[in-house]
């Protein structure tokens, strides 16, 4: 009897014991640690934390892990979609083999206005939460160790960007654990904080100023302060009103959409309705695109959206141009002037001036042989290029008017125009060099065109003088170009404008054909007059070379290789019709003349074909630490600017485009020299560059907002200051050194 009693006594306590082991294999690792959550890191505007939502992992399971922040009073950090600027939290996991973590999951956002504009972001104390799942080969019992490195932006008045690495040891054990005694209750506390995961009905549909959200149901009738957080970036405008609208069925969002918004390309709406009831509450949804639905109009409210708002603060409306002390102080006539002065400059332009030289280096001779013949050539080639500038001009004031965001130059951001451009370039340096002549003499380019006494041939000289021109805005246009193409002139105004400028382009050789004393201070005609013509066509050369670059970043390998292969169609037709030109007999010279008009058809077939290349996403070209030799780049987005503003760096901003001279020049001589690169990195200046090359809605939408049309424009933003200074559109190294100084 007490062999059995002790037998059991025995069994009972080998059970109590392995139990106890096991107890302990769980518990230890939590008990040692007071619940799983890594050590706090202060990173000066807050206090992060990695905390576990339950006490352990089973195999299989899934369980959630949150970086808990402490946020200094008056500061915030920014949601999936940070509004208008900032940038939302990323975060870097180190996880052991076979776990893997999910998406974060974000607190309810708010919306915080700064200035005009608004930013979706959290204060005080946001949990942001993520899940992770242990592999089915999780061993119970092994506690596993989980680092990740979190990056996020903090902001107040100024902007810093914050970093942690933090690491949490959560055991595995065989079975659900119950909640972490440290962040258990930080999870249950912050569950009023995060979107709700219950059902929600909701559709949306194109409106007239952007998308409309319709709900049925979910939305308590109390709800106050509606609005909808899209999970996309700059598809809807954060600063403007939603206009709220209740139906039998529930209620309507109309919203107005920002620079992404793409309707055709659109099937679901994702983000975040939010309001105001007992407390902050919000749902996530997934809204499927339908029709209009009937009866679905913009109420009278929304017609436009934060219209009243700003009538009320005399803000300027977007495309407004800023005080200028040119154009505000001095009027319609110093625009002009400006416009006649610079128009007069344009004629040294690289590739402006060997047509003007040759056409009035002739008038040496002409003016001796036939006076009226001068003067007639003279205004002709006046109307040439009044024509051309009306006529450019027409069609810009004609497609912003409908809507387009175009700007002085913008044909030659489509890579097809660049290809026809180049074409006609190599057909005058050709012309230029002798493969082929125009006529019996040099009258212009254009001369093969004549009637009577080169008639036709001065007017097409002026209309290839603007076509060459036409890409840059040289010193003092760009002021002028910006008023005539913005929203507050008049057509008639803008028109006047540029007809000012070509008046301008044409005023020196208009003057030499109307005044017979300058044209006789000229070089006599002679023989160095062919020799300046051939040496000449290399100014061509060199302009071609620049056409071809320009449209290798529009069109990439494929597009060069096309551009290249017309190049050497034409250039074929070029030399047959200089064949045909020293045949003796007709039959010879229709032949070479019809080879080559087949010729130079298929180099512009070739030349249409080209389409530009797909542009890749805007990346920056910083340079690496210490490495004092590149300027310190990123490309150009507002959101960039704003951010760097804020945290009160300076900026330079560089509007450039591949196909403007004066912005070449510029880069080439001042802006990559060693001692203006290295003040850049001495007074911790970005160089921002906002490449125009190819049409950018939010490049064209910030030269208007500069009251400007045309690149070259530079900006400088010095720390604090409200506006940027605008520096002259031709630098030079003392001028980057007294910009610098104020730092």
């Amino acid at each position: 009897m007490l062999g059995f009693e002790a037998n059991d006594r025995e069994v009972l306590m080998r059970r109590v014991l392995i139990q106890l082991i096991v107890m302990c294999a769980v518990l230890m690792p939590g008990l040692a640690r007071a619940g799983a959550a890594s050590d706090p890191v202060e990173t000066g505007n807050a206090v992060s934390q990695l905390v576990a939502e339950r006490a352990g992992i089973a195999p299989g399971e899934t369980i959630r892990v949150g970086l808990y922040q402490d946020l200094r009073e008056g500061w915030h950090v920014y949601w999936m979609n940070p509004g208008d600027s900032g940038l939302p939290l990323v975060l870097d996991w180190t996880l052991p083999d076979g776990f893997a973590a999910g998406e974060i999951g974000y607190p309810l956002p708010h919306r915080i206005p700064l200035g005009p504009l608004v930013n979706f972001g959290h204060e005080g104390t946001p949990l942001f939460t993520v899940p992770i799942t242990a592999p089915d080969s999780a061993i119970p019992g092994e506690p596993v160790s989980f680092s990740v490195e979190a990056d996020w932006l903090i902001c107040a008045d100024i902007c810093i960007p914050e970093s942690a690495t933090l690491d949490i040891v959560i055991p595995v054990v065989d079975a659900p654990a119950g909640p972490d005694p440290t962040g258990g209750p930080i999870f249950e506390a912050a569950a009023g904080d995060m979107p709700s995961g219950r059902a929600i009905e909701a559709v949306w549909f194109e409106g007239e100023d952007g998308p409309v959200i319709e709900i049925s149901g979910g939305v308590p009738e109390a709800a106050t302060e509606l609005f909808f957080f899209p999970a996309e970036q700059s598809l809807v405008e954060p600063a403007a009103d939603q206009i709220r609208q209740d139906t039998e069925d529930g209620v309507r969002l109309y919203m107005t959409s920002s620079y992404q918004y793409a309707p055709a390309e659109m099937e679901t709406l994702d983000g975040v309705i939010a309001w105001q009831a007992d407390g902050y509450e919000g749902v996530t949804i997934a809204a499927n695109k339908i029709d209009t639905p009937a009866g679905a109009g913009v109420p009278p409210t929304a017609a436009a959206p934060g219209a009243a708002a700003d009538a009320d603060s005399g803000s300027p409306s977007p495309g407004a141009i800023p005080a200028d002390p040119v154009a505000a102080g001095q009027g319609l006539l110093a625009i002009l002037f400006f416009a006649l002065i610079g128009g007069v400059i344009l004629n040294i332009m690289p590739c402006v001036f060997p047509v003007i030289f040759i056409k009035a280096a002739n008038l040496a001779q002409s003016v001796q042989e036939d006076r009226a013949a001068v003067i007639r050539h003279g205004l002709l080639y006046t109307a040439g290029i009044l024509a051309a500038f009306a006529a450019i001009a027409g069609l810009l004031l004609v497609l912003r008017a409908g809507g387009e965001q175009l700007g002085w130059g913008f044909h030659l951001q489509s890579p097809v125009t660049v290809g026809v451009f180049a074409i006609v370039i190599f057909l005058v340096g050709l012309n230029l060099a002798g493969v082929f002549e125009i006529g019996t003499s040099v009258q212009g380019v254009g001369s093969g065109l004549a009637s009577r006494g080169g008639n036709a041939g001065a007017f097409f000289t002026g209309l290839l003088a603007v076509a060459v021109a036409a890409p840059c805005i040289g010193p003092f246009l760009g002021v002028p170009v910006g008023f005539a193409l913005s929203a507050q002139q008049s057509p008639f105004v803008g028109l006047l404008v540029f007809l000012v400028m070509g008046i301008g382009l044409a005023l020196p050789y208009l003057l030499i054909s109307l005044m017979p004393g300058l044209a006789r201070v000229m070089p006599k005609p002679g023989a160095w007059m062919q020799t300046a013509k051939q040496l000449l066509s290399f100014a061509m050369f060199a302009t071609l070379i620049w056409l071809v670059w320009t449209l290798t970043l529009q069109a990439g390998p494929d597009g060069l290789v096309m551009l290249l292969i017309a190049l050497l169609i034409v250039g074929f037709a070029a030399w047959a019709f200089g064949r045909g030109q020293g045949a003796g007999g007709t039959r010879g010279r229709l032949v070479a003349r019809g080879a080559a008009a087949l010729a130079l058809i298929a180099g512009i077939v070739v030349v249409a074909g080209i389409e530009p290349a797909p542009r890749g996403p805007v990346t920056a070209s910083m340079p690496g630490e210490g490495d004092t030799s590149q300027l310190p780049t990123v490309m150009y987005s507002e959101d960039r600017l704003a951010e760097l503003r804020e945290a009160g760096t300076p900026v330079f901003v560089d509007f450039t485009a591949a196909w403007c001279v004066t912005c070449q020049v510029n880069k080439q001589t001042v802006l990559t020299r060693a001692q203006v690169v290295e003040a850049f990195h001495e007074k911790g200046v970005v160089y921002m560059l906002a490449d125009w090359t190819v049409q950018d809605p939010e490049i064209t939408a910030a030269l208007e907002a500069q009251g400007r049309s045309g690149v070259p424009l530079y900006l400088f933003y010095a720390p604090g200051a409200e506006e940027p200074d605008v520096l002259p559109q031709v630098l030079s190294t003392g001028l980057m050194r007294e910009t610098f100084a104020v730092l």
